[in-house]
């Protein structure tokens, strides 16, 4: 809770990871994926709830052993590659509705593929929003600082020809004055429970959660996994 009000961890784990078979219960630096973000969810000074969705039995039971609830199964329905997250959130929340007499004020989003991200970095998330949120409708999104050289990003065209995202006149300026750029990096989201059913995450309204580019890592591939363990050992060894 957060100034009387009551916040929703959701972790959101489906089965059937393509670049990285059982992804989410893989094993990750001595215990499986999905148990550190449960870790940082239930170690959270203000989450009130810590709410597991996903279709696998698998996971289900490994999610239940790491403390988190889960009280049912994700129907297959909504469970699909294609599937919206926001349609689980949605399921999940009518739930709890129906079958408890729990009612949360907001959300916290936390994927289980953001290993590195920690209850304080949670927690630092929840006091910003809360400090700089202008309305309730407005939502929160981690991210992290790219280089300044995306300033000069490009796409392609069906023609073959360049498409300047940010405007022609851009490629021509030094990379010190291309300003800062920032990619979502998966690990935070935070938003009025109403506002995220109605207009999702993503928003004119959304505020900005910057984290480091180390604690950024989002396992999809056998190549993050081993990036994210390198940190992991990495700050075991300064331990030291």
């Amino acid at each position: 809770m957060y100034n009387g009000k009551k916040i929703l961890s959701f972790i959101g784990a489906r089965s059937g990871s393509k670049r990285l078979k059982n992804k989410n219960i893989i094993d990750f630096a001595g215990k499986p994926l999905i148990n550190w973000t449960i870790d940082a969810s239930l170690n959270s000074k203000y989450i009130d709830h810590t709410i597991v969705s996903t279709d696998s039995k698998a996971i289900a039971g490994v999610a239940r052993d790491a403390g988190a609830n889960v009280p049912f199964l994700r129907p297959s329905e909504i469970s699909g590659d294609d599937s919206p997250l926001l349609d689980a959130i949605s399921h999940s929340l009518g739930w709890i509705r129906e079958n408890t007499e729990y009612l949360f004020d907001f959300i916290i989003l936390l994927q289980p593929t953001s290993p590195l991200r920690t209850a304080e970095y949670i927690d630092q998330a929840i006091e910003y929003y809360f400090d700089k949120k202008g309305s309730e409708t407005d939502t929160l999104v981690s991210v992290t600082q790219m280089s300044d050289k995306y300033g000069w990003i490009v796409r392609a065209t069906e023609n073959g020809y360049i498409d300047y995202c940010f405007g022609l006149n851009r490629l021509n300026e030094d990379r010190q004055c291309l300003g800062k750029y920032y990619l979502p990096n998966g690990a935070i989201y935070i938003g009025n429970v109403q506002a995220v059913l109605r207009d999702g995450f993503y928003t004119d309204r959304t505020l900005y959660f910057i984290m480091s580019a180390e604690d950024s890592v989002d396992i999809d591939t056998q190549e993050d996994l081993e990036k994210g363990l390198g940190t992991v050992q990495k700050r075991t060894v300064e331990k030291r």
